[in-house]
């Protein structure tokens, strides 16, 4: 039995694809920092407690694992400090103690965001392009990168970058669902700006089939439907999925989104809960360009074929 490490694993991707592995017979351990209820009941899944700032037990808690899936992320934060600790401090940890536990395989799941947009819809961003960041999300994500790039060159390493994820039990997605139903949305930028998207369940795919294949080791890999759709679409799409009308979509300028970044974002450090806007998403949204990205070069090597956007929503939604 093949045993996996899954960091994030009590996320949305992470449950997806514990289901996912668990099913292909693997035996997987998830590392969390606080034990939640109602975990268990299925033997083939432990939830450990851990301290991402001690190495020596997250080496043995890796003990005997074969692959590592780091799903672990700060994707919200205060600040640029608060993503240096959670994305590359967090991974350089982790990657130490895959080292020495002898850990055969490590998977990362990175971000579009850590190449960056692209500045024409024709042309959507490739592995081989030069990476532009526009947020300390971003940036922090490709320093995560480098440091999973730098693994021993006999360990398995890919990295996986992954648009915008959409799914069942998403709370980012359930909240903009929330919206739709109460009959408008705001386009957090231009409205002329297209995106990437990847049904969960195609993403907890790509990963399990990045460390079931050798070919694969060592390189970056963009991973999503081959299809650009403006958010107006998303919107519309899912509210086609929830039966609902379509709601009234207006766009907000630059300063008004700021000023609601810094409404969010002092509400949210009262109540001590991570600001779904802040002033880096203002960044992510405020763009001269598209979150395209092209996913052929996985596509061509794996096969794998993605779930429409529009099939994806219906699923989700129904």
């Amino acid at each position: 039995m093949k045993k996996a490490v899954i960091t994030g694993g009590l996320g949305f991707v992470g449950r997806v694809l514990t289901q996912r592995l668990v099913q292909e017979g693997w035996s997987v351990k998830v590392l969390s920092r606080s034990l939640p209820r109602g975990e268990g009941g299925n033997p083939s899944v432990q939830v450990v407690k851990v301290d991402y700032n001690d190495i020596a037990a997250l080496s043995a808690a890796l003990d005997g694992a074969d692959t590592v899936f780091h799903l672990a992320a700060a994707i919200f934060a205060f600040n640029r400090e608060e993503f240096e600790r959670a994305n590359v401090a967090l991974t350089a940890n982790l990657a130490e103690a895959a080292v020495k536990a002898g850990v055969k395989a490590f998977i990362y799941l990175s971000s579009q965001a850590a190449a960056g947009p692209s500045q024409y819809k024709n042309n959507p961003r490739a592995e081989d392009d030069t990476p532009a960041p526009v947020s300390d999300y971003g940036a922090t994500k490709l320093a995560a990168e480098e440091i999973v790039e730098k693994l021993p060159a006999d360990m398995h390493k890919v990295i996986l970058r992954a648009p915008v994820v959409y799914g069942r039990d998403d709370s980012g997605v359930s909240k903009i669902a929330a919206w739709v139903k109460r009959g408008f949305m705001i386009n957090a930028g231009p409205a002329d700006t297209f995106f990437n998207f990847i049904y969960v369940d195609d993403l907890a795919q790509a990963l399990y089939t990045a460390a079931e294949t050798p070919q694969a080791g060592g390189q970056i890999f963009f991973v999503c439907e081959n299809a650009g759709y403006s958010w107006k679409y998303f919107i519309e799409a899912m509210a086609g999925a929830m039966s609902c009308p379509r709601p009234v979509m207006f766009s907000l300028p630059h300063f008004a989104l700021e000023i609601a970044a810094f409404i969010y974002e002092f509400i949210a450090r009262i109540f001590r809960f991570a600001p779904a806007l802040n002033y880096d998403k203002v960044k992510e949204a405020d763009i001269k360009g598209h979150w395209l990205c092209n996913p052929q070069k996985w596509i061509n090597l794996t096969g794998q074929k993605f779930v429409p956007l529009k099939e994806g929503l219906e699923v989700s939604f129904k």
